[in-house]
């Protein structure tokens, strides 16, 4: 009776006290193990009404608190079981880093996409300064509010530097203003560029990831020779240097332009259209317009490409 709650014996004990009505507290089954379960899972209590007596507690009552607790007992059981993987891949990647020098190659293939996921994450729970990233237009899915970069607590704590260049092809979907806007959240510092020459990861100065295809998940290259590690930094900085900021970030006064006169031309100066633009920023096309031939007449310029020559001379681009 009540497999999976009670035990056999407390199961029968319980059924025979529903058919059969209270026992007295004298009754030899009062003092049995069967008796102690049914107290402690909330099967029976103790009646003093009259003659002091132990009674069931009506099934429907009974079994429906047994089940809760069964239930919080799975929750806490799979809670226990997410903390034990977090801690296990935190534990794997400092694995990984500490034996890099040891019986493992300097420049590793791997073709699972499974598993150029899970490296990924690794390296971003190894880093200890920065951790860099490009992002391309080689999506599966578009990116969206749920394509946000959130990484683990621990990488935060330790206060690392998280910088992003993204194609401007990214920004053209139709949401990526709030997957920019989630990644900012996150604490990333975004910018972008017209056109990246593939995706990438970069730990610190020890680990990369770089993609054998296009979308990076046909297969990757797990870089840690210093020397390829040193030329990919010196990339994602020469790329970073001549990149737009976009976001919130950069959304402030500059030299007189409102937030959003500011924001229309940090996204001019990567190529986007009007079009682009309007659907990024969330507003008509015409009011972008506006928006360019107001940035044309501040800055002097004939032209986009000059005004944003001009920007760049005036210190109003970063």
């Amino acid at each position: 009776m009540l497999e999976g709650l009670l035990s056999m014996g407390a199961g029968a004990l319980y059924d025979s006290l529903v058919r059969g009505g209270p026992i007295a507290v004298d009754d030899p089954r009062a003092d049995s193990s069967d008796m102690a379960e049914l107290f402690e899972k909330g099967f029976v209590r103790r009646d003093y009404r009259g003659d002091p007596t132990i009674a069931p507690v009506e099934p429907v009552r009974a079994v429906d608190h047994a089940i809760l607790a069964a239930q919080q007992q799975v929750l806490d059981q799979q809670r226990a079981i997410v903390a034990a993987r977090h801690q296990l891949d935190v534990l794997q990647a400092a694995y990984r880093m500490a034996n890099s020098s040891g019986d493992t190659a300097d420049i590793e293939i791997v073709t699972d996409p499974q598993r150029i996921g899970q490296i990924s994450f690794e390296l971003c729970l190894s880093a200890r300064e920065e951790f860099v990233t490009f992002s391309t237009r080689h999506f599966r899915k578009a990116p969206s509010a749920q394509t946000v970069m959130t990484l683990p607590a621990v990488v935060a704590e330790r206060g690392v530097v998280l910088r992003n260049v993204c194609e401007r092809a990214v920004l053209e979907f139709e949401s990526s203003r709030d997957m920019v806007e989630g990644n900012i959240k996150a604490g990333w510092q975004m910018r972008a560029v017209p056109e990246l020459p593939m995706k990438m990861v970069i730990a610190d100065r020890h680990s990369a990831l770089v993609p054998l295809d296009p979308t990076g998940m046909e297969g990757a290259l797990l870089i840690r020779t210093p020397t390829i590690i040193a030329a990919l930094r010196m990339l994602f900085e020469l790329v970073w240097s001549q990149a737009v900021p976009v976001g919130a970030q950069e959304t402030g006064s500059r030299n007189g332009l409102t937030p959003t006169q500011a924001k229309v031309l940090d996204l001019l100066a990567t190529g986007m259209t009007d079009g682009a633009i309007a659907r990024h920023m969330k507003i008509s096309e015409r009011t972008v317009r506006r928006y360019v031939s107001g940035l044309l007449e501040a800055l002097q310029a004939d032209n986009r490409v000059a005004a944003v020559y001009a920007a760049t001379r005036l210190g109003w681009l970063n």
